[in-house]
This record gives structure tokens, sequence and C-alpha cells, in this order.
């Protein structure tokens, strides 16, 4: 069996550090989170983990079989069914204090 890295990517720009969102179309934390980073303007990447069965079993590995989606990996940091406020308290800890929290509009 080949072990699936779920580690994102390094992204060319290092400075600003990466997002990815680990979930499902039909959960509506996901879906959440995700039109929370989209009206902030903060950039992101989506897998699907009802299209990539290989990383669900993964991430569900590595929680020890009790995996919740979504899973997000924000800046180095990896978090297990966050709220928004939860993703914006570490985008704050990470990118600065200075911008408009998550999900505002």
């Amino acid at each position: 069996m080949t072990m699936i890295d779920v580690t994102p990517r390094q992204g060319s720009d290092s400075r600003v550090g990466q997002i990815v969102i680990y979930g499902n179309r039909w959960c509506g934390i996901t879906q959440m989170l995700r039109r929370a980073l989209e009206r902030s303007g903060i950039g992101y990447e989506y897998v699907d983990l009802d299209e990539r069965p290989d990383v669900s079993a993964r991430l569900d590995r590595l929680a020890a079989g009790r995996l919740h989606t979504p899973v997000v990996y924000v800046d180095g940091e990896w978090l297990m069914e966050p709220s928004v406020g939860d993703v914006d308290a570490v985008l704050r800890r990470t990118r600065g204090g200075a911008r408009r929290p998550v999900g505002w509009w």
C-alpha cells in the first residue's frame, strides 16, 4: 500500500502561507468555511474527500479513526471541524491582526 502524504504543497509565496480545506460537498461547515474565505478574499485549496478517498483514509488514520470534516490546514496548523472563528484566530496569529476578520461582509 502506498502512503499518501496529505501535507499541502509548498506554494511559491511562502510568506503568505497556505490554507487547504479537506471536506465534502454535502458538509455544511465545509461550505460555510469556503464561502467565508471567498468573501474575505483569502485564497485556499479545496480537496473534496468524496473524490479523494485515499486522502480521506489517510486523514482518518491520522485522526485515530475519529475523522470529522472539515479538516483545515492553515499556515502550518491542522484544525479538525473548526468554526470560522477558529480559522480566523489562526490567521490573525500567523498573518497579523491588521485585517478584516474572516467572513466579514
